[in-house]
């Protein structure tokens, strides 16, 4: 329990600690004069009267006592430790106003602006074989695209760019079809079928899907209708209707497929067979309007699957690529230049950062050297008001010594002559706690402290001026692409 008790003391000690002001923290650290400790450590009421009693010291006598050296002694140290003291205050002081000097601060702000201007030529010229060769790239698209454009007869006009949203979207509306055409088969090809509805399933989705991929890759080879080339234009105008001609089938198949298995007894009959018997018999399969309805529904869908493909790219073939592939290299171009800027800007706000943090640290040093001084005159006050306590420290111990002795000694033994002379310390130098030479510096930190003041705005202005004319190298190189 005693430990836990120190423990919490020394705690609440150390929290109490942190608010004292250091003249509270260095009074702490001078020894402490105590005449009553002193007096009761030394015994010198009782040594006093016993002496007094047997007439000690003699009359005669003009040497001090034993006593009187061990009060003379004990406040000695004190006295010298409460200089030692000051000494050791003087030193951590004066080393604190010796470490305050602007005169660094004050060239590197001066040299703050040149320093931006390096460091945004370093930035510009690390990145500019990259940014060249990207220049070279894009350029050499730009003029593949205008080649393009001038052999196919296109306007200065980009091309309808589909991007990965609406490449997902049509594909999933494919996927979505497909679907939902196999599952409106299946329950009629499960008729006929050994297998089932499973078998059904996979049959439909079989059919569905052929029907769908095909009309998609003919609505793609569509697209070469719109090239000035003939044979090209003939061949999408070809690919066109072998895509109609291809899904009309399909739901003329499908028909035929949901009116013949219903009437398919045997499991091992081929159903194309008879569905290819019934077609050359001339044998309608729209008896119903289901098999009406299956078969539109495969050709609308298969005439948007076509369309999906159709609209897959631009409409003329190859020209979203060859200007996808130029967009590409320009942007690489323009996002390379926008990262230049920002690394610009950011080391533009740092530069003018550190200006105004130079600026305010060096008013922070100043008013930390004033602080210095002041404690300095401080400290002067609490050495010299603890070697006055020890001076009168040492004339009350040896007068209450010399008082009580007087009053013990018979009548016939008067007192000794030198008691009559107080009992002095050894001379010590009196640390030189003067700021003169302070002040002198003070002056001139402050002096500099302005010179800083007066060159914030213009190194700012010189800053921004710089960065307005790296960046104006970089705006005429966006035109380039």
């Amino acid at each position: 329990m005693s430990f836990l008790k120190r423990l919490w003391q020394a705690i609440r000690s150390f929290m109490l600690g942190t608010g004292k002001r250091v003249e509270d923290q260095d009074e702490a650290s001078f020894p402490r004069i105590d005449p009553n400790k002193i007096k009761a450590d030394l015994k010198i009421i009782e040594t006093a009267r016993t002496h007094g009693e047997k007439g000690v010291p003699d009359y005669r006598d003009t040497r001090l006592t034993e006593i009187e050296h061990q009060i003379q002694g004990t406040v000695g140290k004190l006295r010298l430790a409460t200089l030692k003291t000051g000494e050791r205050w003087l030193t951590q002081i004066q080393a604190r106003l010796d470490g305050i000097d602007l005169t660094k601060e004050f060239n590197h702000t001066i040299q703050l602006g040149e320093e931006f201007a390096r460091k945004a030529d370093a930035i510009l010229s690390s990145a500019d074989g990259e940014l060249q060769e990207a220049i070279r790239i894009a350029k050499a698209r730009k003029v593949i695209l205008e080649q393009f454009r001038a052999d196919n007869r296109l306007p200065d006009t980009p091309p309808k760019m589909h991007g990965f949203k609406d490449h997902i979207f049509k594909f999933s509306v494919l996927v979505m079809f497909c679907a939902v055409e196999s599952l409106i088969n299946a329950n009629f090809f499960a008729q006929g079928l050994a297998g089932g509805f499973l078998g059904g399933l996979m049959m439909a989705v079989m059919a569905a899907g052929l029907n769908l991929v095909v009309a998609f890759f003919c609505g793609r080879a569509l697209i070469n209708k719109n090239h000035v080339n003939a044979a090209r234009k003939t061949a999408g105008w070809f690919a066109g209707v072998f895509g109609f001609a291809w899904t009309a089938c399909a739901g003329i198949v499908v028909a035929y497929l949901r009116f013949v298995l219903p009437q398919i007894d045997d499991d091992g009959a081929n159903q194309l067979a008879l569905v290819w018997q019934n077609l050359v018999a001339h044998v309608s399969p729209f008896t119903d309007i289901e098999g009406v309805a299956l078969c539109a529904i495969t050709v609308i869908f298969g005439m948007v699957a076509m369309r999906h493909g159709y609209t897959w790219q631009d409409r003329y073939p190859d020209y979203e690529k060859v200007y996808g592939e130029y967009s590409a290299a320009s942007g690489n171009v323009i996002e390379l230049i926008q990262e230049l800027t920002e690394k610009l800007e950011d080391e533009k706000q740092g530069t003018i950062s550190l200006i105004e943090l130079k600026a305010q640290k060096a008013e922070e040093s100043i008013r930390y050297f004033k602080s210095n001084m002041g404690e300095k005159s401080v400290a002067k006050r609490k050495v010299t008001e603890h070697l006055v306590l020890a001076d009168n420290t040492i004339r009350a111990l040896i007068q209450a010594y010399r008082y009580e002795n007087q009053l013990a000694r018979p009548a016939g033994k008067p007192r000794p002559d030198y008691f009559n002379d107080p009992v002095e310390l050894s001379d010590q130098d009196f640390p030189d706690f003067g700021i003169e030479s302070d002040e002198n510096r003070l002056r001139i930190q402050e002096q500099m402290l302005r010179q800083i003041r007066d060159i914030v705005e213009p190194t700012r202005s010189k800053v921004q001026s710089s960065f307005t004319a790296r960046f104006d190298q970089l705006k005429p190189l966006e035109s380039l692409v």
